[in-house]
């Protein structure tokens, strides 16, 4: 399967789920994403404990594309340091953009 094939229904896959879809009953964290250009609308939710991600979810509108990345992201994230987390959306954003294509770096999102 190449990869855009893949990336493709990846993005379907995580956009019709909506497994992390929804808001947090308890989170220590919060932002908000607003996207002028196109109408994205996201707010994620983290519940953080001693450093650790225990829970994530993210409410908001927009694209196939902006909701299944909100989730991959939230997949990648949960159960890490919020340390380990930020090293790991650094990698994702990369990939996304196609800044990053050492396959050795990207298997780290597995």
């Amino acid at each position: 399967m190449e990869m855009d094939q893949l990336y493709t229904e990846l993005i379907l896959e995580h956009n019709q789920d909506k497994r992390n879809k929804h808001e947090l009953a308890h989170f220590t964290n919060s932002e908000h994403g607003h996207n002028p250009s196109c109408g994205d609308d996201l707010t994620l939710q983290l519940n953080v404990e001693d450093g650790i991600i225990k829970d994530a979810a993210y409410t908001g509108s927009g694209c196939a594309i902006s909701q299944a990345s909100a989730s991959m992201m939230i997949d990648i994230i949960k159960g890490k340091s919020v340390e380990e987390a930020l090293r790991l959306v650094e990698i994702f954003l990369g990939m996304i953009k196609k800044e990053i294509t050492d396959e050795n770096e990207l298997e780290e999102l597995e």
